[in-house]
């Protein structure tokens, strides 16, 4: 083999490594969205055999995410909280209601399907996608909402000064 057939060779699978590894390995959930589901938050109702939390603060959360007790979630950014009721997502659905974000915006209810498309969570965020991961001994890693949302990338505040703060 001469010297341009091996680094012809080599570089075809330096080539085909890179992209092996961007396949990944197909263990990525989905979100289905479910009208039912945003009627359920809109009635203030508590989905049994599930644990509860939330990202972006705990009184004006950017999602309620719900994941099933069969599962662990790795919690990152996620607040989790403990005996949710009704008043509670009550509370939290007023506080995020669509028209405090600007109009053509709302927040979005769907299912969290396994890679096999089995509901195992629930997601209810004004962002309509996210990545979610499952991991090994039922361990799901849901990303969060992006910090900045539809209508806060512009403030009418002409005098700030100094660092933008996400919220």
């Amino acid at each position: 083999m001469n010297e341009a057939t091996h680094k012809l060779f080599m570089l075809i699978a330096a080539i085909s490594f890179i992209f092996s590894g961007c396949t990944g390995t197909g263990n990525y959930g989905t979100l289905q969205r479910d009208r039912n589901l945003d009627r359920m938050f809109l009635s203030y109702q508590v989905l049994p055999d599930y644990k509860y939390y939330t990202s972006g603060g705990y009184d004006k959360p950017n999602a309620i995410l719900g994941i099933h007790q069969d599962y662990q979630l790795v919690l990152g950014l996620w607040q989790s909280i403990p005996n949710v009721d009704s008043n509670q997502i009550k509370k939290w659905v007023n506080t995020i209601a669509p028209e405090d974000r600007g109009a053509g915006h709302g927040y979005f209810a769907s299912y969290i399907l396994d890679p096999e498309g089995k509901q195992v969570g629930f997601w209810y965020s004004i962002q309509k996608f996210t990545v979610i991961k499952f991991l090994e001994e039922n361990k799901i890693e849901v990303y969060t909402p992006d910090l900045i949302q539809p209508g806060d990338e512009f403030s009418s505040d002409s005098n700030r000064t100094g660092p933008i703060i996400l919220r």
